[in-house]
């Protein structure tokens, strides 16, 4: 039995006119044209603060009703409880609820 060849790592070999991604060993490529821009010419966030300020003055009204609404009933009924624990924990309380016969 004839053991197996050892096989290369998958790179391509000589045979393939585009060698593997960043080998240099093989003939220059004519005809390839690259265009690039200027790092000083990108504006990656021009005019960023002014339109946030009116696009996302805009995005946050649309958003309104979905967390003001929520946000006040809970707050209500969080402002309720506060209250009335207060109230039940009181001495008026303690006297109303005697009143009424509920064990306190």
């Amino acid at each position: 039995m004839r053991p197996t060849l050892a096989r290369a790592d998958g790179m391509p070999g000589p045979r393939v006119y585009n060698l593997w991604w960043g080998d240099k060993r093989g003939t220059p490529q004519r005809g390839l044209i690259q265009y690039t821009i200027s790092p000083w010419q990108t504006k990656s966030a021009p005019n960023m603060f002014r339109e946030y300020l009116f696009n996302g003055y805009r995005r946050l009204a649309g958003e309104f009703k979905f967390w003001v609404i929520p946000f006040g009933i809970g707050y209500g009924v969080y402002a309720w409880a506060r209250s009335y624990d207060t109230y039940q924990n009181s001495k008026a309380g303690h006297i109303a609820a005697m009143a009424k016969g509920e064990h306190h």
